[in-house]
């Protein structure tokens, strides 16, 4: 059948229509997360109503599409995965309630009508032309709400019982914004599918959302055109289109060796610490994933206690943490400096660059210092029982961790006031740019003190390492470290009005959303319903960073046509 043009083109109905089922996925999505909510059983006969109608606006968009077609075989090959959206009509049978098989079938259908609902919203998203930083805050909450819909399934707790939505919500946050903040014990709580899922939203958010998309497309051979060739130069801050490509792959294959390798030695070291053949190579997966992605989740419920004093153990852990930490870009270029000195060039001069040159620098000052304070600051304290090399260990591995990795072979409550302050100003430095880290960053805190210095010393450019660092850098270094400032006070503010705990625990915990670290004194877990939404916001926003957040909803950049005269204000 040829669709009938009556003078104008068949694409006239294409966007309106993207359009409007873009909008009915998003609401539907909607109807999926708030369909386990606690406060809302009251409507669930409504909502089912709602999920209905929806199946049936899919439905009809495929045979739509289908009988459109001009060649109905090539329609089929291109668009088969969109039968996807038939699968829900299985719930309709006959007696199919009162067999064993209905909790199967109607998680199936969940998790099938959340796929379909994802696929159609991205249509939408496509049509509105988001910027750069629009469409990482959409990424992130896209995915965040997709793992909060997989959490809150009965396959995803030992006990079968739903996960709350606000806990959902809050674990698929920590997950994907790779913090590891907990309320519920990730060992304990969650069945393998559910922790399975955690570890998927984990290694996506690690990697951010638009590079793993990026990846999976190149993997698939798809098509990646010049406007996701400029959104992703946006996101990975880089001057040349064509090194995008190049990068989004390496970032893949680095990513991917790294966890393997970690994995395989994680294996080795317990393999004779678990019964079961898959148990040892499970853990150790788990672990490398969450490692390298700087997320902290464990399946231990004591992090890695347990492993205090294993010192292989522990390097393999603070190594995946540190390579995860220094950022994509800097491993890239530290590689290709060692590629050439031994490679066939034998060019033996490392051409670092200074971004690279100021993350080593200030990475391995952090943790030197870090170690040396963790250990004194301890030593006839928490670490007072224990020896010599094995207190050095444990102030070694916190002092990596607490940057932004979240596990700890410590328990954090033991430690004392001064100790934790200073873990706090570790954690809102957090990791590098460009990595599967969190905090103001490494970089940020660099240019940020060499603007000071300069500064006393009346110095009209900021320079480091022998170069000049643009006004625009030091502008948003300043303005990054003054939000961020600004916005960790906002939310201790709050959660003390709303918690009513003790001051430094609050700072604690809300530092660590920020950073995106994950480490606790123990009060996550005891957080009202509104403190766990205020933290899963902080989440979000400290993954993403706020000058992310603030590009997103600010408006497009328009040149000055004005400038004012100058006056003189008194300082200090």
């Amino acid at each position: 059948m040829v669709w009938p043009h009556f003078g104008l083109s068949r694409n006239l109905f294409s966007r309106p229509l993207d359009a409007f089922i873009g909008l009915v996925a998003i609401f539907a999505l909607g109807l999926l997360l708030l369909e386990n909510c606690e406060y809302l059983q009251v409507y669930s006969g409504l909502i089912s109503r709602f999920n209905l109608i929806v199946l049936l606006i899919f439905m009809a968009d495929v045979f739509w599409r289908f009988a459109r077609s001009e060649d109905k075989a090539a329609h089929f090959r291109s668009n088969w995965f969109d039968l996807i959206v038939f699968v829900p009509l299985i719930q309709f049978v006959r007696g199919l309630e009162t067999t064993p098989f209905f909790i199967v079938a109607w998680q199936i259908v969940i998790v099938t009508m959340l796929i379909s609902r994802t696929r159609r919203a991205n249509k939408l998203i496509a049509l509105l032309s988001f910027r750069p930083a629009q469409l990482m805050l959409t990424s992130f909450a896209f995915a965040i709400a997709f793992g909060a819909i997989l959490l809150m399934l009965p396959a995803a707790t030992v006990s079968g019982a739903r996960l709350s939505l606000v806990d959902a919500l809050f674990t698929a946050t920590s997950a994907v914004c790779v913090t590891g903040l907990i309320v519920k014990d990730t060992a304990t709580y969650f069945s393998p599918f559910g922790q399975m899922v955690i570890l998927a939203l984990i290694q996506m958010g690690g990697l951010g959302i638009m590079t793993f998309s990026v990846t999976l497309a190149l993997l698939l051979r798809k098509s990646f055109g010049v406007k996701e060739q400029f959104e992703m130069q946006e996101v990975l801050d880089q001057d040349v289109m064509s090194n995008v490509r190049s990068l989004v792959m390496f970032i893949f294959k680095m990513t991917f060796f790294l966890e393997i390798a970690g994995a395989l030695i994680l294996f080795l070291l317990w393999r004779d610490r678990f019964s079961g053949p898959l148990a040892a190579p499970y853990h150790a997966i788990f672990h490398s994933v969450s490692a390298f992605c700087n997320a902290g989740f464990s399946t231990f419920s004591d992090s890695l206690m347990r492993f205090s004093d294993d010192l292989w153990t522990n390097l393999t852990i603070m190594l995946l943490v540190v390579f995860g930490g220094l950022g994509f870009i800097v491993i890239r270029d530290f590689y290709h400096n060692l590629k050439n000195k031994f490679g066939r060039s034998r060019d033996m001069a490392m051409k670092l660059r200074v971004q690279t040159r100021l993350v080593l620098y200030v990475s391995m000052l952090l943790i030197a210092f870090g170690t040396l304070l963790i250990f004194f600051m301890e030593r006839k304290l928490a670490f007072a029982s224990l020896r010599f090399d094995r207190a050095l260990l444990v102030s070694l591995f916190q002092s990596i961790t607490t940057r932004t990795a979240g596990f700890n072979t410590v328990a954090i409550a033991r430690l004392s006031a001064p100790t934790l302050f200073f873990m706090l100003i570790f954690m809102f430095i957090g990791a590098s740019p460009g990595s599967t880290g969190g905090g103001v960053k490494t970089t940020t805190i660099a240019v940020f003190w060499a603007t000071i210095v300069s500064a006393f010393r009346q110095r009209e450019q900021v320079q480091i390492f022998k170069r000049t660092i643009p006004f625009e850098i030091i502008q948003k270094a300043i303005l990054l470290f003054g939000s961020a400032i600004m916005l960790v006070m906002i939310f201790i503010l709050i959660l003390l009005y709303i918690e009513q705990k003790p001051l430094l625990e609050v700072a604690f915990e809300t530092v660590s959303a920020f950073g995106t670290v994950g480490l606790s004194t123990g009060l996550t877990p005891l957080l009202s319903s509104k403190g766990k939404i205020v933290i899963t916001l902080l989440m979000f926003i400290g993954r993403l960073g706020p000058l992310t957040i603030g590009y997103a909803f600010a408006g497009r950049r328009r040149p000055a046509n004005i400038t004012y005269a100058e006056e003189r204000v008194m300082i200090g």
